[in-house]
């Protein structure tokens, strides 16, 4: 059963970055732009590449193997359609970054 699980402190995610955690039995990237943090699922789509490892440009994050972009609101690949990242539930809750995994 699905239930919000604590992942880390919003600042041990540096700004424009990500971080990768596992916890559940799920290997997630969080990712900080300004005061949005989103979850995604930590594998990109097209070639296995580390989202956790990459970066943040316009609200996108980019795929450090290759440079496909995702988007941060909701997973959304915007390099080819129809391969997006799977985007969790996710709040900060007194600088505390919560996922339902």
């Amino acid at each position: 059963m699905a239930g919000w699980v604590y992942l880390c402190r919003v600042d041990e995610v540096p700004e424009s970055r990500g971080r990768t955690i596992e916890a559940a039995g799920a290997r997630v990237a969080v990712l900080r732009d300004g005061d949005e943090v989103a979850v995604v699922a930590d594998r990109c789509p097209h070639a296995g590449g580390s989202l956790g490892s990459g970066w943040i440009e316009e609200g996108e994050v980019v795929c450090p193997l290759h440079r496909w972009r995702f988007r941060l609101r909701d997973g959304r690949c915007a390099t080819v359609r129809g391969h997006d990242a799977h985007r969790y539930g996710s709040k900060v809750d007194e600088g505390g970054v919560w996922a339902l995994l």
